[in-house]
């Protein structure tokens, strides 16, 4: 599983725009988290403000973007679930594409929880 982080440590509730994801591996008979990795996204996440109605559509798909969403999706390749306290629809629909599960608007403050976040979750 994967969760934005801006830290490797904890979650980021800005979701991934840090370029930086917390791979977590989870013994399926205990819950416990048997190994941690760091990823980086090897693209710089596009920054763009918003200065009309309409606009965060046209910047969800224009060429920064792309290359973001396909940077991410190589990085998480591996990745079964995806959990994240905001992300961009186009980017949630390409995970799923590619057959993960996508938990969004879920923030967890400690590390530790996410086992139990998942068994909740099914």
């Amino acid at each position: 599983m994967a969760l934005p982080t801006d830290d490797c440590i904890g979650m980021s509730p800005h979701g991934p725009k840090s370029g930086l994801f917390l791979v977590l591996e989870v013994d399926d008979s205990s819950g416990n988290i048997i190994n941690r990795e760091c990823r980086t996204v090897n693209v710089e996440h596009p920054r763009h403000e918003h200065k009309r109605h309409g606009a965060h559509e046209e910047h969800e798909t224009d060429p920064e973007h792309a290359r973001w969403h396909l940077a991410v999706l190589q990085a998480l390749k591996d990745v079964d679930v995806v959990i994240a306290f905001r992300m961009g629809p186009i980017m949630v629909e390409g995970l799923q594409s590619l057959g993960k599960r996508v938990l969004i608007g879920v923030f967890v403050d400690k590390i530790s929880e996410i086992p139990s976040l998942l068994k909740e979750a099914g």
